[in-house]
This record gives structure tokens, sequence and C-alpha cells, in this order.
């Protein structure tokens, strides 16, 4: 089955509101895009950087561009300093026209799959790449009854271990990162 087939198929599951999201901590902090009506909550260490960007979508020989706005979460310092995870490693909330569905990848090494949490159902992309001695993951959870799209975005760069001299650096704790990053995701909810 090839991915498109494979993104058709789990669409046609049956979608659980979108509206729920989960409670936070206490101490955390909600963020929230009246414009585009959602909010979610994060822990006080964690960044904001929010920038419009403009994509350039590609259809056969045709290219049209779609605005998405991104909202990023940038991992807190308690959870690379001293290892191998970088500082630019985040969680987004993207919406916009292409956050509507997976990129139709032809690489064998993307996993989509069906995920039901957070009170919702969610289409998850799952790509590996690495250079250079560095290695990311980027895990996209596509919520698709929404209006404009939105989709959580985790991107995790990391550098490969075996090239620092033992004992300088630890590898990043990455069970906790991605609970982290769950954790934060599980608390969107949609207000429009």
């Amino acid at each position: 089955m090839n991915l498109r087939s494979a993104f058709l198929a789990m669409t046609a599951c049956a979608l659980l509101p979108t509206t729920l999201g989960v409670s936070a901590p206490a101490g955390w902090i909600r963020y929230t895009d009246p414009k585009l009506g959602w909010t979610i909550d994060h822990p006080p260490d964690v960044m904001i950087s929010s920038v419009p960007v403009y994509v350039e979508v590609l259809s056969g020989s045709d290219s049209t561009g779609d605005k998405m706005d991104i909202v990023s979460f940038v991992v807190p310092l308690r959870l690379w300093n001293g290892t191998n995870l970088h500082n630019d490693t985040t969680l987004s909330v993207i919406s916009g026209q292409s956050a509507c569905a997976p990129s139709q990848s032809s690489d064998p090494s993307t996993q989509i799959q069906t995920l039901k949490a957070d009170g919702r159902t969610y289409t998850v992309l799952i790509a590996q790449d690495a250079g250079a001695g560095n290695r990311y993951e980027t895990r996209e959870y596509f919520i698709h009854d929404t209006s404009p799209c939105i989709a959580v975005r985790y991107f995790i760069h990391s550098s490969a271990i075996e090239n620092y001299d033992p004992g300088t650096v630890k590898a990043f704790d990455e069970k906790t990162l991605l609970a982290l990053f769950d954790r934060i995701r599980a608390t969107l909810r949609l207000t429009k």
C-alpha cells in the first residue's frame, strides 16, 4: 500500500471531536492564538517563536504557495544542555492548507499511522534523516476536521553521540523529550 492509499484509508476512520484538550499541570502557561482559534499549554521554561512561513507546495509541474502560520515551542535548556540534542528541537503548531495531510513522501523509511489520544484521532507521519553527523526526526500529528487545518509537529535534531569524545556529552533522554512533547500536544484545545 502506498502512502496516499494508507492516508486515505486512515482518514476514513471515525474522527472524534477536536475541541477537547487535556488539563495542563499546575504552573504551566497557556498560549492562545485568537486569530486561528486554538490554545496550548507549556512549561514556563519553554520559549515561544511565532513566524508566518511561506511554503512552496509542488503539484506536478505547477507550483502553488500556501502561507502557513507556525508557532514553535523550543525545547527547554534542561533537556538539551550537556547532551547531543540541539537547541533547535521544537514542538510546533502549524495551520494552513498544507497542515491538512501528510506529505506524499516516497521515502520507504517514512511511517504513517493512526493514533487515538487526547480525545481525538490523529494521522501521524514519522520521518527520519541523517547527514554530516546530524540526526533528524520529524513527527507530524494531523487533525483532519479543523478549519483552518491544524497539525502538531515535533522536530528533533541531535548529533551522533559517537562523534563526541567519551564522557564529554551524554545522550539526550528521548523518552523524557517525547513524553514532554506528548503532554504539551495533549493540552491543545480548538476554540473555534
